[in-house]
């Protein structure tokens, strides 16, 4: 079984990151199939390791990403949430009535569901920040119609 040192918090927010995202496309990838498709369609986590090494992969079917637009997930405040206003009209979280500092962000979302977890646009540009911080790096691997693939990798 691999062992490691980490840093817990840091490690936590990588991999609950990388769980919401896996998640929450894996059920919108399904939203429209017939009823019980999710289940088919399960997020995986892969844990693996050598002698200097060793890494996390969070696999899921949730549609992948086009590979045009891969390389946004990770810049600030890119987000791919949709966020619905008082009139009923679609925006992304991006797109959201704010000027795009972070503080104007905040401050519109203030009086969304406080448990709302996506939409901010930094998850992943943090994950990364954090996964290299510890030592390590996080890549994305896109399969655009089928799923991705995170892998984390860290020293041991």
């Amino acid at each position: 079984s691999p062992t490691f040192s980490f840093i817990p918090p840091a490690l936590g927010y990588i991999l609950r990151e990388l769980l919401k995202n896996s998640c929450r496309a894996t059920v919108d990838a399904c939203r429209n199939l017939p009823h019980g498709e999710v289940r088919r369609r399960p997020v995986s986590v892969t844990v693996s390791a050598d002698d200097s090494r060793m890494m996390i992969c969070v696999a899921d079917r949730g549609g992948g990403i086009p590979f045009d637009r891969v390389q946004n997930v990770w810049s600030y405040l890119h987000s791919t949430t949709r966020k619905k206003r008082e009139d009923d009209t679609s925006v992304t979280g991006r797109d959201a009535d704010h000027d795009g500092t972070l503080s104007s962000i905040l401050a519109s979302n203030a009086d969304d569901d406080p448990t709302q977890l996506a939409g901010y646009g930094i998850g992943l540009p943090m994950s990364r920040l954090y996964a290299r911080y510890l030592g390590g790096e996080l890549n994305l691997i896109s399969l655009p119609g089928y799923g991705t693939h995170a892998y984390v990798f860290l020293p041991r």
